[in-house]
């Protein structure tokens, strides 16, 4: 069985990070808000900080739902632990089961969040900054469904192609 976690600042930033930058919009669109009878041209800054706060919250919400701190994989199953918003909350999702993988190098992109999916709708979200990243992807690609895997190795394919074609232009 192998175990995956994230460090102490990835945690705390996962957590704690959201705060922080709704704080700054909040002060951004305060200081703004009384300025917009002499400059309409404020309302622009005013609509962008509003857009960041709900993407920022959007995407946090998802976090606080769907990540575990602890992921624990064997040949069977992935047991999921020790969730953002609830730490006694514990999910296992068997690999026969799993109907989507999606996000990140699953989608063909360097990084980002990578989402797995079982027939029981239950989701479960990691970030490739979770240790040993790689042995837990290569893990979930080796026992998903070969429909499953084909279709992300159409994605890293197409990955690959693009990150060559940079390296050649850089040459």
């Amino acid at each position: 069985m192998s175990n995956h976690r994230y460090s102490k600042f990835i945690k705390f930033l996962y957590s704690y990070g959201n705060i922080f930058i709704n704080i700054l919009m909040v002060i951004n669109i305060a200081v703004l808000i009384p300025q917009l009878s002499g400059n309409k041209i404020l309302y622009f800054p005013i609509l962008v900080a509003f857009l960041i706060l709900f993407l920022v919250n959007k995407f946090y919400f998802l976090v606080y739902k769907t990540l575990p701190t602890e992921i624990s994989s064997d040949n069977e199953k992935i047991i999921c632990s020790n969730f953002i918003f609830n730490k006694s909350r514990k999910e296992i999702i068997y690999y026969k089961d799993i109907k989507s993988i999606s996000g990140g190098i699953f989608d063909g992109r360097l990084n980002g969040m990578m989402k797995i999916t079982d027939k029981n709708n239950l989701s479960i979200a990691f970030s490739h900054r979770i240790s040993d990243s790689t042995k837990l992807i290569a893990k979930i690609l080796e026992k998903v469904d070969k429909k499953i895997y084909d279709e992300v190795m159409q994605n890293l394919n197409k990955l690959g192609k693009k990150l060559t074609k940079e390296k050649s232009k850089k040459d």
